[in-house]
């Protein structure tokens, strides 16, 4: 339960086998859960092959309709895949181990860029 400008709000349970989403298809599940160890065993590879060292990465895809017809990546799709490494000031303020000021934070987070970057 929660309170937003005086009401309450109740969030219902959700009993069903694959909670919090629209598919509940056992095969179509385990494909994507195979799907996305597959995608983060290719990041890591990548990364042991060229030498690279970083924190996370994160991928985005939008205007995906359009291009699954076509079965790849057509213009109506745009996408972005970055590899960030962090400074040691941030990961210092991210884990806790150093407070800082919101403005300092702000500051030491625009110090961030990816290590790579494409679109």
């Amino acid at each position: 339960m929660g309170n937003l400008s005086g009401k309450v709000i109740t969030i219902k349970d959700d009993n069903r086998k694959y909670p919090f989403q629209q598919c509940q298809d056992d095969k179509i599940n385990e494909d994507f859960r195979k799907l996305h160890k597959d995608i983060v065993n290719q990041v890591i590879n990548f990364c042991k092959v060229h030498n690279i060292e970083i924190d996370e990465f994160h991928l985005n895809a939008d205007g995906l309709k359009g291009s699954i017809p076509y079965g790849s990546w057509q213009a109506c799709t745009d996408s972005f895949l970055t590899f960030d490494k962090f400074t040691d000031d941030y990961i210092d303020v991210i884990s806790m181990k150093k407070i800082v000021s919101n403005d300092e934070f702000k500051r030491i987070k625009l110090k961030q860029e990816p290590f790579l970057f494409s679109a």
